[in-house]
């Protein structure tokens, strides 16, 4: 009898400890929706302050539950756009350790935050320290993505552009033609992903002083963004700016100051 009754509390004991473990769940995926929600609204205010309460409620399950992990790195999302990037690496960093603890150093989730890290690196000019967080994401999304998915083609962007800004123009060559071609088949010609990969081209041969192959993809990047960006749209501006330049080295004058004309009526329209 004794045994039974025994038996009885403790499965009483049980099912009340299961039941709020849930409610603590709940609890937590109603504030990550919550906030989640913000953030895509722009209220970024509103965002930190409710992940900052959803992971509170994720460290009631332990320092190094997967919750935790997954709400930190939200919450460096939310610190980035806030420009708060000490704030956001830490959280970065936290939500690596503890994700890679969980789930392996090569799961989607830490390739998630490796991302992440290599996104606001680039926010900072830092783009030498993105290399290896870029390396790490495209070798895990390689292998669960193959090798043609958008994210991948992010990736090789961000990684040839990191070369390119550490002027290994070698290096970039291959990334950058490797995203400029998933773009292409992802979203036809007239595609704005597709105008960046073939600007920072442009700009990897000219580095390398083969100006030939640097003019036409100036060009497909100018006609790419008129098309999709519009003709007062900034990034056109500085695409023809940078065109101009290397017209110039190719001693075509004319052609230069056509183009800095046009990006100098931009420019002065954008102030307006």
């Amino acid at each position: 009898m004794l045994r039974s009754v025994v038996s009885g509390a403790v499965c009483v004991l049980t099912l009340a400890s299961f039941a709020s473990a849930q409610n603590a769940d709940d609890a937590w995926k109603d504030l990550i929706v919550k906030a989640t929600y913000s953030a895509d609204a722009g209220d970024s205010g509103k965002a930190e302050q409710t992940f900052q309460q959803a992971l509170h409620e994720a460290e009631r399950f332990g320092a190094d539950d997967a919750r935790v992990g997954t709400t930190l790195n939200d919450l460096g999302q939310v610190y980035r756009k806030e420009k708060k990037f000490a704030d956001a690496e830490n959280a970065y960093r936290r939500a690596s350790a503890i994700l890679e603890k969980a789930s392996g150093a090569d799961s989607a989730e830490v390739a998630d935050v490796n991302f992440n890290m290599s996104v606001l690196l680039f926010d900072q000019g830092r783009q030498s320290m993105a290399l290896p967080y870029l390396r790490k994401t495209l070798a895990t999304w390689e292998t669960q993505l193959g090798g043609e998915d958008v994210k991948i083609a992010a990736v090789l962007c961000m990684l040839g552009d990191a070369y390119r800004l550490e002027k290994d123009f070698k290096a970039a060559e291959d990334p950058l033609h490797r995203c400029a071609d998933i773009r292409e088949k992802d979203g036809g010609i007239l595609n704005a992903d597709l105008a960046e990969a073939m600007h920072s081209l442009a700009l990897v041969y000219e580095g390398e002083g083969r100006l030939q192959l640097a003019d036409p993809r100036f060009k497909l990047a100018e006609k790419i963004e008129e098309g999709t960006l519009g003709i007062t749209s900034p990034l056109l501006a500085q695409t023809m700016e940078e065109h101009a330049v290397l017209l110039r080295q190719m001693g075509r004058q004319k052609e230069a100051e056509r183009l800095e004309l046009i990006a100098g009526a931009i420019r002065r329209n954008q102030r307006k």
